[in-house]
């Protein structure tokens, strides 16, 4: 457990769930800024989270709370991690990865997909961005799975860290700009 203030800001941050509705995002956005005494303008959630969690940790728990972050998660360095979650979450996503690589590889060149997961399988089938969106939501089950057990300590940090940078992918999602990339990318070939 973490004593003292950090239990203070864990318990004092915004409930987040898999939800991309408008109002969720305002009230996440709105709390961050308001706790972080910033306009909105001036810096993006996980920067606000990072700053806050500065002044709860050490220069060496920040350090590796700065460097752990969901688009670099799968590298080998975290699958490593004495931290138990962070290295089961770690090869969670290498292995989910590995398995969508090995689905688009035999897409391409048309064989048989006999290795690879029958969740992804099913994922895959749908629209790009529902695609993705199904993709974010295994994701984040994974990260209710390990969240058990961890309330208030380094790990209950980590976690949120990752469900908030899932949510702001999934917030971004603009299906107009989305659907004239994926017309870009069926020219280019």
């Amino acid at each position: 457990m973490l004593a003292g203030n950090l239990e203070y800001v864990i318990s004092s941050l915004p409930n987040l769930s898999f939800n991309d509705s408008e109002a969720l995002q305002h009230e996440v956005s709105s709390i961050f800024h308001k706790y972080a005494l910033v306009t909105e303008a001036s810096s993006d959630l996980i920067s606000i989270l990072n700053t806050e969690t500065k002044k709860f940790l050490s220069s060496r728990e920040f350090e590796h709370f700065q460097q752990i972050q969901l688009k670099t998660i799968h590298l080998a360095k975290f699958q490593n991690s004495k931290n138990a979650v962070i290295a089961e979450f770690s090869n969670f996503m290498f292995q989910l990865k590995q398995e969508l690589r090995t689905y688009r590889i035999a897409k391409k060149s048309d064989k048989t997909i006999s290795k690879i997961n029958y969740e992804i399988i099913e994922v895959l089938y749908e629209n790009p961005l529902e695609a993705e969106q199904q993709l974010l939501e295994l994701q984040w089950q994974k990260l209710e799975a390990l969240s058990i057990g961890h309330y208030s300590d380094f790990s209950s940090l980590i976690l949120y860290k990752f469900k908030l940078e899932l949510l702001l992918r999934w917030w971004c999602f603009d299906t107009e700009i989305g659907f004239e990339i994926f017309q870009q990318t069926l020219n280019v070939e």
